[in-house]
């Protein structure tokens, strides 16, 4: 039944390239080194998990513990079917494939030596991935820790929250700079730092699961940043022909009401808090000031050999983004987040609420009609907005997209999917038209896989079939009739432009450089133009009045004074 989908998909594909000569000068088209990708993360969808000699890691002890969090124990099963599904990626013509590649996998821990070791059947399978992936033309991106810390890293040393972890990763680093580094000419050392971190060290919903401190959340991410930038120092010293950097993840932040100041500051800030946290430091040296004017003694600092370790530690900036907010300070009036209420730490030192979408697109919603994801909205002025912002951190620095997508529920034809990328890629090829140098776009996801605690939200350009056992805590044996995939329309029409290049309708270049570029602005504006009109027209008429008869005030006073 697969190979049945792949056959049409071929022909579906194919048929649409026919014509990529007669397109090539058109406009609404991308440049022909463009890469367009989709992307994936070895928990997500690997499954496999007691194959290749692999240990656990923090979040399949995660999920035995906790009675409402299923598990990825098979997910996917791209440990056994990568090769079909890469092949159906090069029927799309997709020239990019993410990745991450699973830290207790390819390692393990020794207890006589006190560190990991390298687990060889682990590493054999990365270098079968990628080789198919290099046979099929496609560039393998890869991202060294994509959320999995190996329990034993957690269980010996504390995991991020212990300084010795820079050590750990960086032994980790050179041996897949070593194994792969000839083959992968993008690389990653950490997706969305201030997700795990926040997650696992702020609110505490995901693992090691630790909530309400004032400091665990800064110090967590501090020992990420040095591992990142320490990462970065090695690769450079191997001389490997590759880009390195990390990747970073943020909405777009709007002020609730762009009118007023405390509004534009929490919406700034909650930039700097979220995505500033690591971009100020590897661009810069350190932290966002705001940042540590509010934070205090909370938040770590950097020495003099960290800062100059940190600056300039990426070659590339890589960029998740999926939705826009709308801020305003937990102090004012109009929060529905009461200050208080906020957690110890990152979250009460930002101050801010966002509660409300700036006029968006929700997600997809399940059988009760509500939200899939109630953090999400489509909102396609803040992809771009956003990458404004970004940009402005270094001109000079390419950036490469590396996750973004639509939260959807089990529907296969998903309209609101293919509206989503439709309108998120013209905000992407509107900033290459600015002269922003954008070099990819990679959708999220390939596949509908495990998205951390369940398999309810669906990311996928392909459906994934799940049988009813897909979360069981002790695993089973996949029949090749489940986890078929299917083809959402999204797919359909992603494959063809990364096969063209080129919308089908070529989009409008738009000339809009405003930051807050939102209907609310225009709204807000044109309300205060018409109340200033009225009141020059109820102007306009008093005096008319008045000047009935060809005698004015003025000239009343004259005569009266007379």
């Amino acid at each position: 039944m697969v190979m049945r989908r792949i056959v049409g998909w071929t022909a579906l594909v194919v048929g649409g390239a026919a014509s990529v000569a007669s397109v090539a000068a058109k406009e609404g088209c991308f440049p022909n080194n463009f890469l367009f990708g989709t992307a994936t993360a070895a928990y997500q969808v690997e499954g496999g998990w007691n194959l290749t000699d692999r240990t656990p890691s923090i979040w399949d002890d995660f999920c035995r513990q906790n009675d409402h969090v299923q598990c990825a124990n098979v997910a996917d099963d791209f440990i056994h079917r990568y090769p079909r599904d890469i092949a159906i990626m090069k029927d799309m013509g997709l020239s990019s494939f993410r990745f991450s590649i699973s830290w207790s996998r390819v390692m393990h821990w020794n207890n006589a030596s006190e560190r990991m070791e390298p687990t060889r059947a682990g590493i054999a399978f990365y270098h079968a991935l990628i080789d198919t992936l290099l046979a099929a033309k496609i560039v393998p991106i890869v991202t060294l820790y994509h959320w999995d810390l190996p329990s034993a890293l957690h269980t010996h040393i504390n995991g991020w929250l212990n300084a010795s972890i820079v050590a750990h990763f960086n032994a980790y680093a050179t041996l897949m700079f070593d194994e792969y580094g000839a083959k992968v000419p993008y690389w990653t050392t950490f997706n969305e730092p201030t997700s795990f971190i926040l997650g696992g060290y702020g609110d505490g919903d995901n693992p090691p699961g630790i909530s309400n401190s004032y400091t665990a959340a800064y110090m967590a991410a501090h020992h990420v940043l040095l591992s990142h930038a320490t990462a970065v120092k090695t690769f450079r010293a191997k001389h490997i022909d590759g880009k390195i950097g990390i990747v970073l993840v943020s909405s777009m932040a709007f002020p609730l009401d762009p009118l007023r100041r405390e509004d534009r500051d929490a919406a700034e800030r909650k930039l700097q808090f979220n995505i500033g946290w690591y971009l100020n430091p590897i661009v810069h040296g350190d932290y966002p000031d705001i940042m540590k004017n509010r934070a205090g003694k909370h938040l770590p600092s950097f020495t003099h050999d960290e800062s100059a370790l940190l600056r300039g530690s990426y070659d590339l900036f890589m960029l998740n983004h999926y939705s826009s907010t709308l801020f305003t300070d937990c102090t004012s009036p109009r929060s529905k987040t009461p200050c208080y209420s906020l957690s110890r730490g990152w979250e009460r030192d930002l101050g801010v609420d966002g509660s409300d979408p700036p006029g968006a697109r929700p997600s997809s919603t399940n059988v009760h009609g509500e939200p899939i994801c109630s953090w999400f909205n489509g909102y396609p002025r803040g992809y771009l907005t956003l990458i404004r912002w970004v940009h402005a951190f270094n001109r000079s620095a390419p950036i490469l997209l590396t996750e973004n997508g639509w939260c959807g529920n089990a529907t296969i034809d998903n309209p609101d999917q293919l509206w989503y990328f439709q309108e998120y890629l013209k905000q992407v090829w509107q900033g290459i038209q600015e002269g922003i140098p954008i070099v990819g776009y990679t959708a999220w996801s390939f596949l509908d896989n495990y998205e951390w605690g369940s398999y309810g939200p669906r990311f996928g350009l392909f459906h994934v079939e799940y049988p009813p056992q897909i979360g069981s805590k002790d695993g089973f044996d996949p029949q090749p009739a489940d986890l078929k995939r299917t083809p959402r329309p999204a797919a359909l029409w992603f494959g063809q432009l990364a096969k063209t290049k080129c919308f089908p309708n070529a989009p409008k270049v738009i000339n809009e450089s405003t930051k807050f570029n939102q209907e609310k602005v225009d709204s807000k504006l044109t309300g205060i133009l018409i109340f200033l009109m009225l009141l020059g027209f109820i102007a306009y008429k008093s005096n008319w009045r008045r000047n009935e008869g060809g005698v004015n005030e003025q000239t009343s006073l004259v005569a009266r004074a007379e």
